[in-house]
């Protein structure tokens, strides 16, 4: 493959994006829609494997019918000759959309993210492991390099449901030849050979939790048996964070035992978001007021959930730092109670604004913004009911204190 090929009269090859044990990414040029995207080429070896191609195929259209905000999603697949004369062959090939963007992995290896970034980047895949999950897919090889971060929004897009198996190359094989992924994130009974499901997932999730949270991996090796002897056997330490909440949870993603685990990457999705993260700098108002920029930036752009993940912890440390009773604490309130309202909580809004009330008493205008806000949503919770039950206090956002019944 070089620039310039057309693969099926339809796909034009830009610009070589990488190139690993399978083969090649290629930024192309969809002539028949218009539009960029992404397209794998298979190596000529996998292409003389019978088997492997049927189960590529197989399994591509499997991927191929799942969608979501948070999954890239497969267009196409086809195959084009290689080569002329007698030793021409064949390969495969798979389109799929072009994200914009860097990997987790190339992230990661800036340093740790912002904590509030990395719980909402673990909730996205969270939302992507539980559409194919309901689907019947398991991914079978999760780590950062096969999750997208979108530029212009700054979502989490998962590569490769469906396929890993035959993608990947940095992977342990079965007596039987199958590659189940990808050494450093095999949850333990994959290792002991019963094969990758859903909760095989979950733990690979909690590898790259506890990589997101401390910029390394729960275990170092140099080889593969030294992964299985302590993917099997040793249990990590600890990740200490502000909310020990999120400590508690990685421990279960990796329990060696898939019963001890969560029940499914809803419930994990559900953890996440009662974490209250903290920041980076815990003496920076500047940095504070950065993120609730970026949590009202997400809001008001149609995740009014990721908005309410994030506020809590926000609100905590401004109040922590500005005091309880500054202005930018209890305006971050305000907005904390509209997206709690846009999420669906519309009980837990009208009752956080009633308390906001007679705290701005001394700040007129942002009072009366209050006021008005509160006539709105209590006419809608009259119409439609509170909604979600959310036990959330003024009081317990200023502390820290309990917030979820």
């Amino acid at each position: 493959m070089q620039e310039g090929d057309v693969l099926d009269g339809r796909y034009r090859l830009v610009e070589e994006l990488g190139r690993g044990g399978f083969g090649s990414v290629w930024l192309a040029t969809d002539a028949r829609m218009g539009r960029k995207v992404a397209v794998k080429v298979l190596l000529e070896e996998h292409a003389a494997d019978r088997e492997a191609v049927s189960r590529f195929i197989r399994e591509a259209r499997t991927a191929g019918g799942l969608a979501g905000p948070h999954i890239v999603t497969v267009h196409d697949y086809g195959r084009v000759r290689t080569g002329a004369g007698p030793g021409a062959g064949e390969t495969h090939y798979l389109v799929m959309e072009y994200v914009r963007g860097r990997s987790l992995a190339d992230v990661l290896k800036e340093g740790v993210p912002d904590q509030a970034d990395a719980l909402r980047w673990a909730r996205h895949v969270c939302r992507a492991l539980d559409a194919a999950h309901r689907e019947g897919i398991v991914h079978r090889d999760i780590k950062p390099e096969n999750v997208m971060i979108a530029r212009d929004t700054g979502k989490a897009k998962v590569l490769d449901f469906g396929i890993a198996r035959l993608l990947t190359q940095s992977a342990v094989l079965t007596s039987t030849g199958n590659i189940v992924g990808t050494v450093p994130y095999l949850a333990p009974e994959v290792w002991s050979g019963a094969g990758a499901d859903s909760k095989a997932d979950l733990y690979a999730l909690g590898v790259m939790l506890y990589q997101l949270c401390t910029g390394r991996r729960p275990f170092q090796a140099s080889s593969a048996a030294e992964y299985m002897y302590k993917h099997l056997e040793e249990v990590p330490a600890r990740v200490r964070t502000v909310d020990p909440a999120l400590g508690d949870l990685i421990a279960r993603l990796l329990a060696k035992d898939p019963a001890a685990r969560p029940a499914d990457a809803a419930e994990v999705h559900r953890l996440l978001r009662e974490v209250r993260p903290g920041v980076l700098d815990h003496g920076d108002p500047e940095h504070l007021r950065r993120n609730a920029d970026r949590a009202w930036r997400l809001g008001a752009g149609g995740e009014p959930g990721e908005a309410v993940a994030m506020l809590p912890g926000i609100i905590r440390d401004l109040a922590r730092i500005c005091g309880p009773a500054d202005l930018r604490t209890l305006r971050t309130c305000h907005d904390l109670a509209l997206f709690l309202a846009r999420d669906g909580s519309r009980g837990a809004a009208v009752a956080l604004l009633r308390e906001l009330v007679p705290a701005l008493d001394a700040v007129p205008q942002a009072r009366a913004d209050v006021l008005r806000d509160l006539d709105h949503w209590e006419r809608e919770l009259a119409d439609e009911g509170p909604g979600e039950p959310r036990a959330l206090t003024l009081d317990g956002l200023l502390t820290g204190g309990p917030r979820k019944a």
